[in-house]
């Protein structure tokens, strides 16, 4: 394991205008404006895994449309309450570089969870389509880099 990229869905419609929530146009628009950047820039991944919630479904598809991911999965574990030590157990099985789309509070506590520890130390406040890079450096989870929707568009 050498990478990961945490994102956050993008924006999603309401549960009582659309119960399965179903990203938003604004919420495929600006995951595609990420996705995008992120193939600028030249992201590679061999896996991006998701929760198999629609929104986090169709956020995985937009990116790996764009970085020419073959491999997108729904695995246990990512949903927005599960545990994230259960995740961060697993990262090894996943490859070396991984793409993680997930919800809050999870993705705040997995990302603080393998750079402090302590999954209740708030490092980082995600936004929807906002991605985090983590690369391992001599054991430990360090943050690269964060770039949300508004970043790229200057």
């Amino acid at each position: 394991m050498e990478s990961i990229y945490l994102i956050q869905h993008g924006k999603a419609f309401d549960e009582k205008i659309d119960p399965e929530r179903s990203l938003t146009p604004e919420g495929i628009s600006e995951t595609t404006a990420i996705a995008l950047h992120l193939a600028k820039i030249n992201v590679s991944v061999d896996v991006i895994v998701h929760s198999g919630k629609k929104r986090a479904l169709q956020t995985a598809e937009i990116l790996a449309k764009h970085l020419g991911v073959k491999s997108v999965k729904a695995i246990e574990g990512l949903n927005p309450n599960d545990d994230p030590s259960l995740i961060a157990g697993r990262l090894s099985e996943l490859g070396d570089r991984v793409m993680i789309v997930g919800h809050l509070p999870h993705l705040s506590k997995l990302a603080s969870l393998l750079i402090t520890g302590n999954p209740n130390t708030q490092l980082i406040k995600f936004r929807y389509s906002g991605v985090v890079k983590l690369s391992l450096t001599n054991g430990q989870w360090v943050i690269e880099w964060y770039i949300t929707p508004e970043l790229i568009k200057y």
